[in-house]
């Protein structure tokens, strides 16, 4: 991720002083900083203070930009504007400064930062970079500069981030409330004069779709949070930026940089005149005698057309043609109006830089590629080590008008219009094809792997050693692994991320993997990014190959389990790739077994007996607690269990405690708890007949139900589960009976299950709810139909002592059970076969599947532990059971558009995918094959199938069109249009023949599709864009959410309005009617789930 980031205590290099060492770099242009700063505290507790929130926040760590500020005496009235909004609360506490590219509003947005900076109250400057700024990050980094610039803000971060030690897990609205809302409010009586937040360049942070929830929290909530911290926003207008202009967002100020107001003409008049005066007092630029210079200025002052960017660009480019020849660049210029267009003119200085024979172009292209597409900026140097050449300073040197550049140096574009031009110029010869040039570079970091690595890279001279105890290991790795080699290794898989499948790229991948792949574990432990880097790298290539090449995807699914099971080892040092992971999984493991021969001869492991085969991934040791229940977070990425009388949530990746004990210390032993879909809340049972839910983030009680007719003695409750649904709730009890009761009216249902013999010791719903499994203390299995309440498979007989926990795979194909007798059973439901056995190291008491069914977690008296399931062995499937991982499943979609929405055709045989870059595609469900695919001219952003025509498709764009496809067709036909892009398109459910459509116009449409005309009037009444729309069973209904956080009912015939339900705080994203057409269930952003 890259920002550019100043502040009154950032890590970035501006003007005078220099904080990338903390407090050790400052010199006294940090004296007017007030009291509170960071600079007037006890400097040990300082520093530890900020090491521990950097630590936490990860934020982004880039070197400054150091973009000049504005020309004295420019750009006045502009900035007094802003000057006077800074200092007056009674205005918004937002400002969205907006203009062209090349209007100067990064300029302006220095000056600004650096004026503050002299008085003390520049709190952040981040300057986004397009390609290379992760929207993810940004309220980290916020918070993170907050806190160097003032410690109660610190301290509050601190308080907040107490019991909160993944971030990730939270989604960005709530991080914001932790990291920003709450320790700006806490602090903000503390410092009461204006501190300045500024964000420039915000359409340069990631893209629309992956800056979406960016824009909302800060748009909806940076003009609620204290007046006195005053948030600058730049940006170009594009269309999700838009949504700042609306007429529902009142509360932010918007200047507007129009580059043809009288003070842009002027003030490019005066740049310029200050400019090339200077290069002519300087002798740089000569002129003929009787120029006329003053006429020349007015011209070119003309022809600029009040663009900073296109004056700047101009003069930088003059200077560098020196003298005489400078004049004639000038002439020309002003001679050559059509140039005031700032294409033209890029096209005009590259023209005149170079001579642009086949070579110098091949060199451009390639040394520009590595420029435009790096995921950091590299130098001449890197550039030159890569490509394998050393020309890359002779192209370089003669456009320091239009690139920063210095040698040895990283290299940066000066104005992203340039490039917005590189990659638009077809038929130039400097035009740079994305497509192709990702593709390039991608095959060049796998090419120059294989060229670089090799076997103990460093020489390593011990295998016993840390890599920190390794004599001169930094000069080793400095000399063994130059930047340019780790930058390749830390970030290829990005680049393969970029390209699509190719077969020759593939065949790249597939050499790297089968001779270098170990060896790039090396640089990634000797680098200390192995635990970062080799996890994502590895199942990025796995999501990349898909099943075009089953051998190789099969190859790095195995290398990837032995690097995160050997990582702690090999991440402290890196020859244990040689001396533990080969020798100990030498006869299990493809890779292992393919690279043998570097396995270190000295270590000998031989098996007496059989050997069992090993899935383990991760133990984690809890002390000497029962684990009697485990539930997965929805997402799959937390892991809910309780521990005695306490309920503690863990990562499910490393294993680290998340938070906990959770719950009332009075709280008796926990029977059941397991997680609500909004992933937010819990729901606990205590064996007593009590329900509980708990706020996960908050630790606070939400509600509690007693169940009617519970029996009094509470030992006789022996084990509970919820249905998927949440609606019921099931006992086992000790004489072999199960009972249900329905959680929202407490009464117990009338039919008992009975089939053991013994204590019912754990129960498990399939995740349709239509089946229950059961495992009990007389060592059987009964699995049940709950439609029928009758045992359907059962008992099964296998385990030897008590069944103590059991488990459905989402599929509902198999079950997983786990016994007092050590072992840990995969069942196949229907025929009640055994399909696994895996022999743990005590007794079993509880077992779970992840989410899609890749991972088993099992737990014991004290311990945790996690197995891989899949067979490694057999090419990855698609479209298939559960016990395919979810990355498998999208394999399918592979080496095609990003797809950002999916619609399933009503008989379940095609899948229809939407993509922000404009393309619908359509696909079987049986062979996993393009049908067929639309280009369109403007992304999608809504789609659904007709109920009653599976070759009909409705869509609705980003430009605010509703269309209608018939797949077989090669043209869509469009039907209706809205002002704003359409978030939810959806047909009349009972004859297909009207679609609703809902868009950020805050408008609903109702179309007849047969006439192609509207069925009703427009729906007008939210106050905000329509996020959502689903019609009732039986068509007459409408229910509609909304950004204003309301949910609204209508009269699909007639247009009126029914009903407005107030019932969320944040907005509403998703709506839906249940079958019955009785109820109605809302999703919002406030983290809830109503009926």
């Amino acid at each position: 991720m890259e920002f550019n980031q100043f502040g009154s205590s950032s890590t970035a290099n501006t003007d005078n002083f220099n904080v990338v060492a903390g407090i050790l770099g400052l010199t006294s242009g940090i004296n007017t900083v007030q009291s509170d700063n960071f600079f007037h505290q006890d400097l040990n507790s300082r520093k530890a203070l900020t090491r521990e929130l950097k630590n936490r926040l990860n934020p982004s760590d880039v070197a400054g930009d150091n973009r000049p500020g504005c020309l004295e005496n420019t750009r006045k009235d502009t900035l007094r504007r802003i000057y006077e909004w800074v200092g007056a609360k009674v205005y918004a506490n937002v400002l969205l400064l907006i203009g062209a590219a090349g209007a100067g509003k990064s300029t302006i947005a220095t000056t600004v930062a650096r004026e503050f900076q002299k008085r003390g109250q520049l709190g952040c400057h981040v300057s986004f970079l397009r390609g290379r700024s992760d929207p993810e990050h940004v309220i980290q980094t916020i918070a993170y500069s907050l806190s160097l610039y003032s410690r109660p803000i610190a301290e509050s971060l601190v308080n907040q981030l107490k019991e909160r030690d993944n971030l990730h897990l939270f989604n960005l609205r709530t991080r914001f409330d932790i990291l920003l809302r709450e320790p700006l409010y806490t602090s903000a009586t503390k410092t009461l004069e204006p501190i300045l937040i500024v964000l420039d360049a915000l359409d340069e942070c990631g893209t629309p779709q992956s800056r979406r929830d960016l824009i909302r929290v800060l748009r909806d909530d940076l003009p609620s949070l204290p007046s006195n911290f005053r948030f600058i926003i730049t940006s170009r207008l594009e269309n999700d930026i838009l949504t700042f202009t609306s007429p529902w967002s009142p509360r932010i100020q918007i200047v507007n940089l129009d580059n043809r107001m009288n003070e842009n003409r002027l003030d490019v008049f005066t740049f310029l005149k200050h400019r090339l005066e200077g290069l002519r007092s300087s002798e740089t630029l000569r002129l003929s005698q009787g120029c006329p210079w003053d006429e020349g200025l007015n011209c070119l002052a003309d022809t600029a057309d009040g663009l900073f960017i296109w004056a700047s660009t101009a003069t930088r480019f003059i200077c560098e043609r020196k003298g005489f020849k400078g004049f004639e660049l000038l002439k020309g210029l002003v001679d050559n109006r059509k140039t005031a267009d700032l294409n033209e003119l890029y096209g005009s200085i590259l023209e005149n830089a170079l001579e642009w024979n086949s070579g110098v172009k091949e060199t451009f292209v390639g040394v520009f590629s590595f420029i435009l597409f790096t995921k950091s900026p590299l130098s001449d140097e890197d550039i030159n080590d890569i490509l394998g050449i050393d020309t890359a300073p002779d192209v370089l040197m003669h456009l320091r008008s239009l690139i920063v550049y210095e040698p040895g140096n990283p290299i940066t574009i000066r104005h992203p219009s340039f490039y917005d031009y590189l990659v638009s110029c077809k038929g130039r010869p400097w035009f740079i094809g994305p497509e192709v040039q990702r593709a390039y570079i991608a095959s060049k970091c796998l090419e120059r792997m294989g060229d670089l690595l090799k076997y103990n890279i460093c020489d390593i001279p011990s295998n016993s050693v840390l890599n920190t105890d390794v004599p001169d290991i930094d000069n080793r790795v400095t000399r063994c692994i130059p930047p340019f080699l780790k930058y390749i290794c830390c970030n290829w898989f990005h680049h393969l991320q970029d390209t699509p499948y190719s077969p020759e790229l593939c065949s790249r991948l597939r050499s790297f993997v089968y001779n270098q792949l170990l060896f790039w574990f090396e640089v990634l432990s000797l680098t200390n990014t192995f635990n970062d880097r080799v996890r994502p790298s590895l199942l990025f290539a796995i999501q990349w190959v898909g099943d075009n090449d089953p051998e190789l995807s099969s190859f790095l699914r195995d290398a990837y389990r032995r690097a995160s099971t050997y990582s702690e080892p090999i991440s402290k040092s890196v020859l244990q790739i040689y001396t533990s992971l080969l020798p100990l999984t030498k006869e299990e493991s493809p890779m292992s077994i393919h690279y043998a021969k570097y396995s270190n001869s000295v270590i000998r492991v031989e098996y007496i007996g059989r050997k069992q085969r090993n899935d383990y991934i991760k133990t984690i040791h809890l002390g000497g607690d029962y684990v009697l229940t485990l539930s997965f977070s929805p997402d799959g990425t937390r892991i809910l269990s309780n521990l005695g009388r306490g309920v503690y949530i863990w990562d499910a990746t490393g294993g680290e405690l998340i938070a906990g004990p959770l719950l009332a210390e009075d709280e008796d032993d926990i029977f059941s708890a397991s997680y609500l879909p909004d992933g937010r809340h819990i729901i606990v049972d205590s064996g007593k007949g009590i329900i509980k839910k708990w706020d996960v983030i908050t630790n606070r009680l939400v509600s509690e139900r007693m169940m009617s007719d519970f029996e009094i003695d509470s030992t006789w409750v022996v084990s509970v589960t919820f249905s998927p649904d949440r609606k019921s709730v099931v006992f086992g009890y000790n004489q072999g009976r199960i009972r249900i009761w329905n959680v929202d009216t407490g009464e117990q249902d009338s039919e008992l299950l009975e089939g053991h013999t013994d204590y019912v010791n754990c129960l498990s719903f399939s995740s349709d709810g239509k089946y229950l499994a059961s495992g009990s203390y007389d060592t059987t299995i009964v699995i049940w139909d709950m439609d029928k309440r009758e045992a359907v498979t059962g008992p099964l007989r296998r385990h030897t002592e008590e069944v103590t926990a059991v488990d459905f795979c989402l599929s509902g194909t198999n079950i997983v059970s786990g016994s007092s007798d050590g072992t840990i059973l995969v069942w196949d439901v229907s025929t009640g076969e055994v399909l696994r056995e895996i022999i743990c190291e005590g007794e079993v008491y509880s077992v779970r599947y992840s989410p899609n069914g890749f991972f088993i977690f099992a737990g014991g008296k004290g311990w945790m532990s996690m197995w891989n399931v899949a067979d490694i062995t057999a090419a990855p499937k698609v479209f298939q059971d559960d016990s395919w991982s979810v990355e498998e499943t999208q394999s399918a979609f592979e080496g095609q558009e990003e797809i950002n929405l999916i619609a399933l055709c009503p008989y379940g045989e095609l899948v229809a995918s939407g993509s922000w870059k404009g393309s619908i595609s359509v696909w079987s469900v049986l062979t996993s094959e393009v049908v067929k695919k639309l280009e369109l001219g403007s992304g999608v952003h809504s789609i659904a199938f007709s109920p009653i025509n599976e070759q009909l498709i409705a869509f609705g764009t980003y430009d605010g069109a509703v269309q209608l496809w018939v797949f077989t067709n090669d043209e869509p036909i469009e039907i209706e249009s809205h002002i704003g892009l359409v978030n939810s398109v959806v047909f009349s459910p009972s004859d297909g023949k009207h679609i609703a459509s809902g868009s950020e116009d805050k408008i609903i449409h109702i179309c007849n599709i047969e006439r192609e005309e509207m069925a009703v009037g427009l729906l007008i009444g939210h106050k905000d864009a329509v996020l959502t729309v689903a019609y009732s069973p039986d068509g007459t209904r409408l229910v509609s959410g909304s950004w204003d956080n309301t949910v609204r009912i209508w009269n699909s015939r007639t247009g009126d309005l029914l009903s407005i339900l107030n019932v969320h705080s944040h907005l509403v994203d998703s709506v839906a009617y249940s079958f019955d057409g009785a109820r109605i269930v809302s999703g919002s952003d406030d983290s809830t789930i109503l009926v």
